[in-house]
């Protein structure tokens, strides 16, 4: 059973994803596909290899479109495909050197 905060935060996550589709542009495309191959790579990961893996102008939408990649680690996180593995401080200036999760896929 999901707890009420816990649904509140699943059905934010689903709305980013959502309102990330709307337009004629494929950006939340883009960041699967690199996500997905950061997965399958084996490798220990975070955000900043998501966003340098995708190109400038998707990179360029994800900062006015902030929520579309952490709705997707979530995502990925819930379903098994990733798991976390340590933090690391991310290179962005916007992150304030808060810490980012680093994640691995669960099959390589």
């Amino acid at each position: 059973m999901t707890s009420a905060g816990e649904q509140l935060r699943l059905d934010g996550q689903d709305a980013a994803l959502a309102a990330a589709t709307v337009g004629h542009h494929d950006h939340p495309n883009r960041i699967e596909i690199a996500l997905s191959e950061l997965i399958r790579s084996g490798r220990e990961f975070s955000a900043d290899h998501v966003r340098d893996a995708v190109p400038p102008e998707t990179r360029a939408w994800m900062t006015d479109h902030y929520n579309v990649l952490p709705a997707l680690f979530g995502h990925h996180a819930r379903r098994g495909h990733i798991h976390h593995v340590g933090w690391c401080s991310p290179t962005r200036r916007t992150r304030h050197n808060n810490p980012n999760r680093t994640w691995k896929g669960t099959t390589a």
